[in-house]
């Protein structure tokens, strides 16, 4: 009779434990996703616009309000000024205000 109380104990143990890690996972995984989420969102939000302006042989960075931003002779020297005057800021260019200035964007 004992032995029959031992093997139920253990059993609703189990399955009480296993529900209980399933729970926490299910839980930990929806914690991970808002985490991801509101990090994606803070990014966007940290993203500017920029339009570029071909005078010449060099292109000119301007931000949503006409500041100028950097100039270069191609997309990557562009980008590199761009990196150098303002680290760790992201910002989106058009496609077709990149074709409107004659740039190729290969690795970008």
């Amino acid at each position: 009779m004992e032995f029959i109380i031992l093997a139920g104990a253990l059993v609703v143990g189990f399955l009480a434990g296993w529900y209980a890690r399933e729970a926490h996972a299910i839980n930990k995984v929806r914690q991970i996703l808002e985490e991801v989420e509101e990090a994606q969102e803070e990014a966007d939000a940290k993203t500017d616009r920029m339009t570029l302006e071909r005078h010449g042989e060099v292109v000119y960075a301007f931000d949503d309000s006409d500041t100028f931003l950097a100039q270069g002779s191609s997309l990557e020297e562009l980008d590199d000024a761009i990196q150098a005057r303002f680290p760790g800021r992201k910002f989106l260019i058009k496609e077709s205000n990149i074709k409107e200035v004659g740039l190729s964007h290969d690795s970008i």
